[in-house]
């Protein structure tokens, strides 16, 4: 699927998602399903295990019969549909990595090309795009977890009359229902400035954005406390419990973790008691030994894989997350959720950029480079990237070399999308490689190798 067929899918989407009544379809499955949506974490561990097999069951055969991809991958192991009866008979199928979905883009991870109609990108948080389809009754679901989040992670004070501010890379797909549980929206390429006049306006009780975004609020050393705000939520990025704990006292609020990804939606939520507690009935996840591949015991880190029980559009199944973690030995915890803990996560750690003395969050970077595709027209879907500061006045910008053929106008369009963020006193060159720089034996998307002390 070319750029120009995939922008007309999405037109065609976005005139489809907005045909329909959202408010009128939500309150239907509020009525329905919400007590249980917010009380499924008192579920026993045997319901909650018994909800996921069935799930699982489903998406498997639905997958088998309707994803060339997993058609093929299974037919491999020789899978038949209904075999799924016990999770030791799913720990039977392959892994899914980030390769194939890229790979098999776009024929090959949905039904026909019209599930592409509603569709979303990962935030390139490893350097590389995935583009994925999504269902509508998975962004409802979606949507309702979502306000669970803000109710659990708030310890109670969220309420349906507040305002959420998502400082992101792009809205969520519904901003309210029926007036209530309203979403506001900021591009994390927001200068600071702008985004605390946004916050003294609409009066957040929550936000939620990227630790290094929150970061560059910290320098201006406001107390979001007097605005209203009881919570920020941070994502996508790594940030230690410290760090955390450092903003909370520099703009008196708590700040809680959100451990979560595009392909598998929330994975991990930390509660008000500091435990990162599983959202169970959004994704169901495995702890594997990195080299045998075999799921590892409770306690014992190692390599995070996930499915997806939301989304069926491009099914998320046994997807090699590639971050480390470990699941907690202690069961019990004092928030009452009877939800797995995620211990010792070992998440991608990003670097802020420096511009004129000015602290530029990695989080502005990997949107930026999220719109060089969707906004600017360059065709670089699953291309790696990688931006890097190597002096205050140097940045390069590395991309996989060989993968697809850029005009000079394409790579000149690049150069000039970085001054959005920085000043034009900066030299960006692009540079086309297959030796990206790691740091730590991790990859990066963005990097900065000047004041080595301070960013890690």
């Amino acid at each position: 699927m070319e750029y120009f067929e995939y922008s007309q899918m999405r037109e065609k989407g976005r005139e489809y998602f907005n045909s329909i009544d959202h408010n009128t379809a939500l309150s239907k499955i509020m009525v329905q399903s919400m007590d249980s949506i917010l009380n499924f974490s008192a579920n026993s561990s045997e319901n909650i295990k018994e909800y996921q097999l069935k799930k699982i069951s489903q998406l498997v055969d639905y997958a088998y019969l309707n994803i060339p991809l997993y058609k093929k991958k299974y037919d491999e192991v020789g899978y038949k549909v209904g075999s799924i009866k016990s999770f030791s008979d799913f720990e039977k199928l392959p892994f899914l990595y980030k390769e194939e979905l890229i790979e098999n883009f776009p024929h090959g991870i949905v039904k026909d090309l019209n599930s592409f109609m509603l569709s979303t990108r990962s935030s390139g948080s490893s350097g590389k795009f995935v583009t994925l389809a999504v269902n509508l009754d998975a962004i409802y679901q979606d949507t309702l977890q979502g306000i669970r989040q803000f109710i659990k992670q708030s310890n109670g004070i969220y309420k349906k009359e507040d305002n959420v501010l998502f400082i992101y890379t792009c809205p969520w797909w519904i901003e309210n229902i029926s007036g209530e549980y309203r979403q506001s929206f900021l591009p994390t390429t927001c200068k600071f400035e702008d985004a605390i006049e946004t916050i003294k306006q609409v009066k957040p009780v929550i936000i939620s954005t990227y630790p290094t975004y929150l970061q560059g609020l910290c320098q201006y050393d406001i107390d979001l406390g007097k605005f209203g705000v009881k919570l920020v939520i941070v994502h996508s990025e790594q940030s230690s419990e410290q760090m955390r704990n450092e903003m909370s006292k520099k703009l008196n609020v708590e700040v809680l973790d959100e451990y979560s990804s595009e392909e598998l939606t929330r994975i991990a939520l930390e509660c008000p008691h500091k435990n990162y507690h599983l959202e169970e009935d959004a994704c169901y996840i495995e702890i594997v030994d990195s080299k045998t591949k075999k799921k590892v015991a409770d306690g014992t880190s190692g390599v995070v894989v996930g499915t997806n029980l939301l989304n069926n559009a491009t099914p998320i199944i046994r997807y090699w997350q590639g971050d480390i973690a470990s699941l907690a030995t202690e069961k019990n915890c004092a928030c009452g959720s009877n939800f797995r803990i995620l211990d010792h996560i070992q998440g991608r750690q990003m670097d802020c950029i420096i511009s004129n003395k000015n602290i530029i969050p990695a989080s502005s970077f990997m949107d930026l480079a999220y719109n060089w595709y969707l906004e600017f027209k360059i065709p670089i879907h699953g291309m790696t990237y990688q931006i890097i500061q190597t002096e205050l006045k140097n940045i390069d910008i590395l991309l996989q070399k060989g993968l697809f053929r850029l005009s000079n106008d394409d790579i000149e369009k690049i150069k000039q999308s970085m001054y959005m963020l920085i000043d034009k006193s900066i030299n960006v060159t692009v540079k086309f490689t297959d030796n990206f720089v790691y740091t730590s034996n991790k990859f990066k998307p963005v990097i900065s190798l000047i004041n080595r002390g301070e960013n890690g």
